[in-house]
């Protein structure tokens, strides 16, 4: 029931449970697909004028509805379209590489806005993406094929089949052309080229020496283009360049940053130097951070205290003050922070109530 388009039809509220501000219902029968069954989200949709939240052994929705009641079922279908894209796109991404690389899946995952597939070996991202669409624009059709176990295993599965899958009933198989078969219980286009395009957005090593990749397709892919334009677009703007030159400009704002941040260090170098020969013992100070940093390196042989410009951040330097002393003072007055001397660094909320205190320690 879960793999064809059901038309809207009429159930009825077996039970239902209201826990912790939240309402959940039993239907019979229920049409709805399970979230994280076959590693897909599930459906949602209206169970009478309730909003379908979340689907598991209980159905999570927005009020209460009455035991035994007569309800109007209605599946949110486009959702179950983009849900088929995604789950279609994983498969052919898989199939694509292990073809070209080897590489088996060895986890997957949808969410309402992205899909993860973990993968066992490292591989080409750009030719995956090239050749996976190459069989999107292909658009070979998609079966669904239920066979019994022992008919099964006449087909090349790209994965074989688990021993609860062998001693089960009926399995159901999608099989893309000639190009993948696969067991599945999700949902899943009829045609490759419903799927529109495939685009991996982003990969990561992971714990265990795997690949991680996410992807896009459908109207998430053409979301995400929209996105990604309006940024580079706006971010152009901002640089008074076209899309086509905003690399070489961030880069050249980039490398002036740099030539500036090493000019400016060199200056608080030379002023802390400067301070650090007139500084006297318990004097206050408000510095810049970097001047302080440079400072606070120079000269740690005489107590003084240094309130860092327009922050809640105080160092100070305290030379034969027994460590516990000072930590213990700053505890009392809710500071945060610390340091194993002579040089402390604290957060606290009152910077002049911390610092009069200080005097008095």
């Amino acid at each position: 029931m879960y793999f064809t388009k059901p038309e809207i039809k009429n159930s009825k509220v077996k039970n239902y449970i209201y826990k912790n501000n939240r309402h959940f219902v039993e239907l019979e029968p229920n049409p709805f697909y399970e979230d994280g069954a076959g590693g897909q989200i599930g459906d949602r949709g209206f169970i009478g004028e309730a909003s379908v939240l979340y689907v598991s052994d209980m159905i999570e929705v927005d009020r209460s509805l009455a035991i035994n009641s007569e309800v109007k079922i209605t599946i949110d279908m486009e959702r179950r379209s983009e849900i088929a894209r995604q789950h279609t796109a994983q498969h052919i991404i898989s199939a694509a590489i292990e073809k070209m690389y080897g590489a088996k899946t060895v986890g997957f995952h949808m969410g309402e806005e992205d899909t993860t597939i973990d993968l066992d070996k490292p591989f080409d991202i750009e030719k995956i993406e090239e050749f996976s669409n190459e069989i999107v624009f292909s658009n070979f059709d998609v079966e669904e094929i239920i066979v019994n176990p022992d008919e099964a295993l006449k087909y090349d599965l790209r994965k074989d089949l688990s021993e609860k899958a062998l001693k089960s009933g009926n399995i159901r198989l999608i099989k893309i052309d000639d190009f993948d078969t696969n067991a599945c219980g999700g949902f899943h286009v009829s045609s490759t080229g419903e799927i529109g395009i495939i685009k991996i957005t982003h990969s990561e090593r992971i714990k265990g020496g795997l690949i991680r990749i996410w992807f896009v397709t459908g109207k998430r892919a053409l979301k995400d283009y929209n996105l990604k334009s309006k940024m580079v677009y706006e971010s152009a703007r901002l640089f008074d360049a076209s899309w086509v030159d905003l690399k070489a400009r961030i880069q050249k704002c980039l490398d002036e940053s740099k030539e500036k941040n090493s000019s400016l260090k060199k200056l608080s170098e030379v002023v802390a130097q400067y301070m650090a020969k007139t500084l006297k013992s318990f004097d206050v100070l408000e510095l810049d951070e970097s001047v302080a940093l440079f400072l606070t390196r120079i000269r740690q042989d005489i107590p003084y205290t240094v309130k860092i410009n327009n922050t809640n951040n105080i160092v100070v330097s305290l030379p034969e003050y027994d460590k516990e002393k000072v930590m213990n003072f700053a505890k009392s007055l809710k500071a945060k922070g610390g340091g194993s001397g002579p040089i402390y660094r604290f957060s606290v909320e009152n910077p002049s109530q911390f610092i009069e205190a200080l005097k008095q320690m």
